[in-house]
């Protein structure tokens, strides 16, 4: 496929040898995957799905994969590529991607105030810029179901294969605004700012307000009736089309500093801001790093064994969870997870154990 935006677009199904993975999903005993590339990435898979018998549940046990390759990571061998395989449904319950799962365990930054939002019945208000094959939010929307997920893709396209090829849907809790992933971050800031002017001058209107014109991108959190447009977790995993930035993922723009501070703007108070930041050059993370450190307080990041991806994540607080206070962090975290397989929380709450403090 090839899309305007993004440009070819490979979707494949491959099954890996040598895999360490002890799963019985296939007759054959096989491990299937259904992989998104993006050729402009060249070497770089952008997604990665466990395939299944459909309504297949059996699973002995799941373990990392030692050769298989995570979302934008260097394809990796060996490998033997089959043809699409209409017998076979993406299984949501796994995640394939070392990123993916990194991206849950720094979580635990937060997990106390997820807890607290939990307890009252109400939701965490989740924004997700970035589709790809829409496989994070559909395993955070199965197995975290006190999220509210908005996505954001610029591109249609993208869009089309994650449903027609990646089995993703919408309903209430989870939904896609078309769009461009900074304006709409934007809006979401302009309406947080337009309702704590409101209500400064005593006016309880708290309907959708920017310095855009009015449309469906106005967060539809406000269908939740609690007067307030900010988000308390935002996720960019975002590819780059220019090459010449020196970031894979994101894209340039999410890392200037006026962008940095319209998604702190758009945080809650206890909000999480996380960042997949794919680069081969030590300077340009660096970069990164010193600037979400200039518009953030607090900035942790979790380094990926084996892969470029490195997960950044930063505090809309003035306040801070101590590194001393992660094992108690990690078990709230643990009791907020309900998996089908014991194996995928083991694997994110080992992953709070790498998270490091960066400031």
């Amino acid at each position: 496929v090839t899309s305007p935006l993004s440009g070819p677009v490979i979707v494949e199904d491959v099954v890996y040898e040598n895999v360490d993975v002890d799963v019985c999903l296939l007759p054959s005993g096989d491990l299937i995957f259904r992989r998104l590339i993006f050729e402009r990435t060249g070497s770089l898979v952008q997604s990665e799905a466990l395939l299944a018998k459909e309504g297949s549940e059996k699973i002995n046990q799941i373990e990392r994969k030692k050769t298989s390759s995570s979302s934008k990571s260097k394809r990796r061998g060996p490998k033997k590529i089959i043809e699409l395989s209409n017998q076979l449904k993406v299984y949501h319950s796994y995640l394939a991607s070392a990123y993916h799962t990194g991206i849950i365990s720094g979580f635990v930054l937060i997990s106390s105030y997820m807890e607290s939002v939990v307890s009252t019945g109400k939701t965490v208000k989740t924004l997700i810029i970035g589709l790809g094959a829409g496989l994070l939010p559909m395993f955070l929307h199965e197995c975290i179901r006190f999220l509210h997920i908005e996505m954001v893709e610029l591109d249609p396209v993208i869009l089309n294969l994650a449903r027609d090829y990646f089995g993703f849907t919408e309903d209430k809790g989870l939904k896609v605004h078309i769009a461009d992933g900074i304006q709409y971050v934007r809006e979401i800031a302009n309406s947080v700012e337009a309702n704590e002017v409101s209500a400064f001058h005593g006016n309880g209107d708290t309907s959708c307000t920017s310095n855009y014109p009015p449309n469906e991108n106005c967060m539809a959190y406000h269908a939740e009736g609690r007067g307030t447009t900010k988000v308390d977790i935002v996720i960019i995993d975002v590819d780059s089309s220019d090459s010449s930035s020196g970031l894979t993922c994101p894209a340039a723009d999410f890392v200037e500093e006026s962008f940095l501070q319209i998604v702190k703007d758009s945080l809650s108070e206890q909000g999480l801001f996380v960042i997949n930041l794919v680069s081969r050059s030590s300077a340009i993370k660096d970069m990164v790093v010193s600037r979400m450190k200039a518009v953030f307080s607090h900035l942790f990041c979790l380094q990926l064994e084996e892969e470029v991806n490195e997960v950044l994540f930063a505090l809309r607080s003035e306040s801070c969870i101590g590194e001393g206070c992660f094992p108690e962090a990690a078990l709230k975290l643990g009791k907020l997870l309900k998996f089908k397989h014991p194996e995928m929380s083991q694997r994110i709450l080992d992953g709070t154990k790498k998270v490091r403090y960066l400031k």
